[in-house]
């Protein structure tokens, strides 16, 4: 599917037609992802594959990459993550249908609805965030097991015993 992405897609029909989307949304299309944003330049490519398996369930299949600029929880400075991850989803109509779902892949719950490209791609965005985002420089200090307390603040107080 080329040209204007959908705002909505029903994940059913698009599964029954084999379709496939690919594009870009900007980190500020995304209001959820730019809320943990540090600015919001960035953005995140998708490319997602729509089809039925063998016992006629809908899936979708595909891979984000892209990138956005996180605040580092050290130096409390922007910090560019790379994002990448990759699809594997069954359109489900309720819950009642996840017993059934095999164990590598995870439900989309449509409800009979469509869904929101927007939301679908969001969340797989935010999966890919970093728990903590930090610099490479701003790692923390390997400990010192050496016995060596001259970086141990609390060794004046040992002395003065």
């Amino acid at each position: 599917m080329s040209g204007v992405l959908p705002k909505f897609i029903d994940v059913e029909r698009f599964a029954a037609k084999h379709e496939r989307i690919e594009g870009v949304f900007t980190v500020t299309a995304l209001d959820r992802l730019m809320q943990m944003a540090a600015t919001p330049d960035g953005e995140v490519s998708f490319a997602l594959a729509f089809f039925r398996d063998d016992q006629g369930r809908s899936r979708v299949t595909g891979a984000i990459q892209g990138s956005v600029m996180l605040t580092c929880q050290r130096c409390l400075q922007p910090v560019r993550h790379e994002l990448a991850g990759s699809i594997e989803l069954m359109a489900l109509a309720d819950e009642s249908a996840l017993s059934d779902l095999p164990g590598d892949i995870e439900p989309l719950l449509t409800e009979g609805q469509p869904v929101r490209l927007a939301d679908l791609v969001e969340d797989e965005a935010l999966l890919a965030l970093p728990i903590v985002a930090l610099h490479p420089q701003c790692l923390l200090p390997s400990h010192d097991k050496s016995g060596n307390e001259d970086g141990n603040p609390f060794a004046v107080l040992k002395r003065k015993e």
